[in-house]
């Protein structure tokens, strides 16, 4: 039952970012007036689509319903399309069904999980395509997303039937409140502040060659195929290991990103693989309270992507900067990743 869990929910994944993202950038684009109000309407739409899910997820862990939850996250986004001439209220709402269907599939999956962290990296991977393909789509009329409204709706019958088939084995824990070691907020802090860093870099990876098409699907594919891999070999390796190498690697690769396509894919591929880390190890050390776990990591998204949206991109955005700023992520989640470690010894 676990493959088809993960698999309903990384379809669906798909789907949801892929409707997000078009209503966004292809449909609301055109119905805010003037470039600022809809810099704002972006950056309410990420609010709501990711920072809200920290108290969705405090919830969450409560009602013990995460199919339902997530069923609802594709209705709220699929609603939101009837509101496109309103664009603000759209970006809300397809902002807070975002959150929903995050945090309901995010817990269900991690509670499949056993602690291990390939089925979050499955889980995990598929939005970057969505995303991707939905600002490729191009602009297009209200009428040509029919499709896509389709889709959010027979995701919300297929979660409510899921519910149904795995509500008496697959539960949330008993929510406690987290009593944590100096030690263990350390390691916290520092999962959240890679975490940060992840956002803020994959959002000015503007490198000249991703203007050709196929480069660029090779990029999002690399993150998508990089968070696969990342929980996979971490399962299997250690996560202490796989943090190490991966980060290490991609800060070399990055100097070389700018002049080499190849090799920047390559980056862009082993600089993913710590997400499904991060998450696993945070929702481990939270393991009563997993959706408050999986929000705290999406502030964190939130948070690394402001400094874009007022067009802070080349801070870092050298072969220098990005080498310099991936290695001293590699440092602080190392540090992150021994005290997880210890913690585990302990439990």
């Amino acid at each position: 039952m676990k493959k088809q869990i993960v698999l309903i929910y990384s379809v669906i994944h798909f789907i949801v970012d892929l409707a997000c993202c078009i209503l966004v950038t292809n449909i609301i684009s055109q119905k805010i007036g003037g470039t600022i109000s809809y810099f704002f309407g972006v950056i309410i739409y990420n609010f709501c689509g990711f920072a809200l899910q920290l108290p969705i997820g405090v919830v969450a862990d409560k009602v013990n319903k995460n199919a339902i939850i997530s069923g609802i996250g594709c209705l709220f986004v699929a609603i939101a399309y009837g509101f496109s001439h309103f664009g603000i209220i759209a970006c809300i709402i397809a902002g807070i069904g975002n959150s929903l269907f995050h945090v309901g599939g995010g817990i269900d999956v991690l509670n499949i999980s056993d602690k291990k962290a390939t089925l979050s990296g499955i889980f995990v991977s598929t939005g970057a395509m969505g995303i991707f393909l939905g600002t490729k789509s191009g602009p297009a009329g209200f009428d040509k997303y029919y499709i896509i409204i389709g889709a959010l709706i027979i995701s919300f019958i297929l979660l409510l039937w899921l519910y149904t088939k795995i509500k008496d084995k697959v539960s949330n824990l008993e929510v406690l409140i987290p009593h944590l070691t100096s030690n263990e907020i350390i390691a916290i802090i520092c999962l959240i502040f890679t975490v940060c860093v992840r956002s803020y870099v994959g959002m000015i990876l503007a490198f000249d060659w991703k203007s050709n098409f196929v480069l660029a699907f090779a990029a999002i594919f690399a993150v998508v195929f990089g968070k696969m891999l990342g929980g996979i070999i971490g399962d299997k390796i250690g996560f202490k290991k796989i943090s190490i190498i991966s980060l290490c690697v991609s800060a070399i690769l990055f100097i070389f990103a700018f002049d080499n396509s190849a090799l920047g894919i390559l980056a862009i591929l082993f600089f993913n693989m710590t997400m499904p880390i991060t998450l696993t190890a945070l929702s481990n050390m939270m393991i009563n309270n997993k959706g408050m776990a999986f929000g705290l990591l999406t502030v964190a998204l939130f948070i690394g992507s402001i400094p874009t949206f007022f067009g802070y991109t080349n801070l870092a955005f050298t072969p220098l900067g990005l080498f310099v700023i991936t290695i001293v992520s590699a440092i602080v989640l190392y540090i992150g990743i021994d005290k997880y470690d210890k913690y585990e010894e302990r439990q």
